[in-house]
C-alpha cells in the first residue's frame, strides 16, 4: 500500500500501540479524513467512538481491558480477568470477564471475546477498585473479592481454577484473611474459605477437597 506522509505517521504510531485514540492522532496532524482512509484500506478497525485498533494486531491484557471498559463503562472486570490484572494468573487468555447489574441488558460487543456474569447488591458494588490504564477509567474487583467470586462461580471457571486462586490467597497472603472472609460472606462461600484456613498450609493436598468443592455448589 502506498503511503502518504500522514499515513506513515499513523503506521509509526500503530507500531507503538495496537489501540490508538483519535485525540492522540489529531496531535500528530492525523485528522478524520486520514482515519477514514486507513479504515477503508484495512489498516485500522474502529472499535468505539474515537478509538481504533490496528487490524490483525494482537492485544495484550491491559489493552483488552481498556476496550472492554470503554465499551461497557458500568461493568466491572471480574473473575479470571481480574486475577490476571492483579498478576495472580498469567495473562494468556483472550476472554474478558465482566460483571454487570442483574437487571442490565446484556451488552452487544462485536470484535471482542467477552463473558458476562450478573451480580446484585453488595456482590456488585463492594470490592470495586477504580483506577486508570493509559488514561482510561477501569473498574476491577480487588483480589479478596475476586477470590470469593471465583469460589461462587467455580462451575463457570472450573473447580481447579477456583481452588488454585484460594490456595494462592492463603499461601501467598495476596489479601488479608479478614477481607477474604468479608467477601466470602457476601458471596456465601464461607464454608469453603473456613475449610481452607482450618486445614492449614496442606489443605489442597487433601484428596477430599476437590469433591467438597463440587458438593458445595
Amino acid at each position: 500500500m502506498s503511503r502518504t506522509p500522514l499515513l506513515e505517521r499513523l503506521r509509526v504510531q500503530l507500531d507503538r500501540s495496537a489501540v490508538v485514540h483519535a485525540s492522540e492522532l489529531r496531535e500528530l496532524g492525523i485528522h478524520h479524513q486520514i482515519l477514514r482512509r486507513a479504515v477503508d484500506r484495512g489498516l485500522l478497525t474502529k472499535v468505539d467512538r474515537g478509538m481504533y485498533l490496528a487490524s490483525g494486531r494482537p492485544l495484550d491484557l491491559e489493552q483488552r481491558i481498556i476496550l472492554a471498559c470503554k465499551r461497557v463503562p458500568h461493568g466491572v472486570i471480574c473473575l479470571e480477568s481480574a486475577l490476571r490484572f492483579h498478576r495472580i494468573l498469567p495473562s494468556g487468555c483472550d476472554v474478558i470477564w465482566m460483571a454487570i447489574d442483574h437487571r442490565a441488558r446484556k451488552p452487544i460487543v462485536k470484535g471482542m471475546q467477552m463473558r458476562f456474569v450478573r451480580f446484585s447488591g453488595d456482590a456488585l458494588t463492594q470490592g470495586v477498585i477504580n483506577t486508570r490504564v493509559d488514561g482510561v477509567p477501569v473498574r476491577v474487583y480487588s483480589v479478596a473479592k475476586t477470590v470469593a467470586d471465583c469460589l461462587k462461580y467455580r462451575n463457570k471457571i472450573g473447580v481447579d481454577v477456583a481452588m488454585h486462586n484460594l490456595r494462592e490467597s492463603v499461601d501467598q497472603k495476596n489479601c488479608s484473611r479478614e477481607r477474604l472472609w468479608h467477601f466470602a460472606k457476601i458471596c456465601r462461600v464461607e464454608k469453603l474459605v473456613r475449610l481452607a484456613y482450618a486445614s492449614g498450609s496442606s489443605w489442597y493436598d487433601d484428596a477430599r477437597i476437590p469433591q467438597l468443592f463440587v458438593e458445595n455448589r
